[in-house]
């Protein structure tokens, strides 16, 4: 730990309290050294959580950064107790299952967890229409003494809780690495050449694959480079005009066809180099 007139300097970590959940950050208040893995007791908006250190900034500038009450490194004991409640919640969990089925609510309950004093325990759900289950908080309530908050989610925050393979053989990215759900639309599936079929479109969750969101800005960086299909262009060492049937918009190709008659045409593809054409791109 390093100290400049006295004061010592901000050791700033990066923390995640789950697996793939936001990345918050926490001034480890302690002259104890800390490494990439070490666990972390902290204070959140839910209230006292155990996270683990994923990244460490140093004396850093924090006016931008989502500042978490660092309370201890954790230690043993608090590893026991997280487990324990990692089991609590398992057995509440199946609990409220059987409840819910017993007042005949629709809804499909997920997972539950406890904060780490055991003040709160959270329960998630999916649900198609709206649920009232103000008589499950109370029963839940009544058995658990402790406050009980009942979270309903989305298919994608649903496909995070199970292991599940993605279209490329790997475990989905919500569930490895992804942080956060962009807006995924099917214009981006148009603009990167891609059949419109729904079914190879849509991940496990039912709705479009994120990964379409990851290679958009190269498409529309390189699109604005290539001329628009049914443009009318110029082709190096060639005497006949052709039109733009088809791009390829990553190598930065063009397919064109010339008209030699009215029974013979002629198909090639081209890097946009050789291509000559009058943008009317805006």
């Amino acid at each position: 730990m390093s100290y400049k007139g006295g004061e010592r300097l901000k050791n700033i970590v990066g923390v995640r309290f789950k697996k793939t959940g936001k990345l918050y950050y926490v001034d480890i208040n302690t002259d104890e050294a800390v490494k990439i893995g070490d666990n972390v007791l902290a204070e959140t908006s839910r209230g006292q959580e155990i996270g683990r250190i994923v990244k460490i900034l140093g004396d850093v500038n924090t006016d931008d950064l989502e500042m978490q009450t660092f309370i201890r490194i954790a230690t043993n004991e608090d590893m026991k107790v997280y487990k324990q409640n990692e089991k609590r919640a398992l057995e509440a969990l199946e609990f409220c299952k059987g409840e819910a089925k017993k007042l005949n609510l629709n809804m499909k309950l997920l997972v539950a967890e406890y904060i780490f004093d055991a003040s709160k325990l959270i329960i998630y759900f999916v649900a198609e229409d709206r649920v009232d289950f103000r008589e499950l908080v109370k029963i839940l309530a009544s058995k658990y003494k402790t406050r009980i908050e009942l979270r309903q989610i989305g298919p994608r925050d649903e496909i995070k809780v199970y292991p599940n393979l993605g279209m490329c053989g790997k475990e989905v990215c919500c569930r490895t690495y992804l942080q956060n759900f962009e807006p995924v639309t099917i214009k981006m599936a148009k603009e990167q050449g891609l059949q419109i079929n729904m079914s190879k479109l849509s991940g496990a969750c039912g709705k479009l694959m994120c990964c379409l969101k990851y290679e958009e800005d190269t498409y529309k960086q390189n699109l604005q480079m290539l001329p628009n299909i049914g443009d009318i262009v110029r082709v190096k060492g060639e005497k006949e005009e052709a039109k733009v049937i088809g791009l390829d918009a990553l190598k930065l190709k063009v397919k064109v066809r010339f008209k030699l008659s009215k029974e013979e045409e002629r198909f090639s593809v081209y890097p946009i180099d050789m291509i000559e054409w009058e943008s009317n791109r805006g």
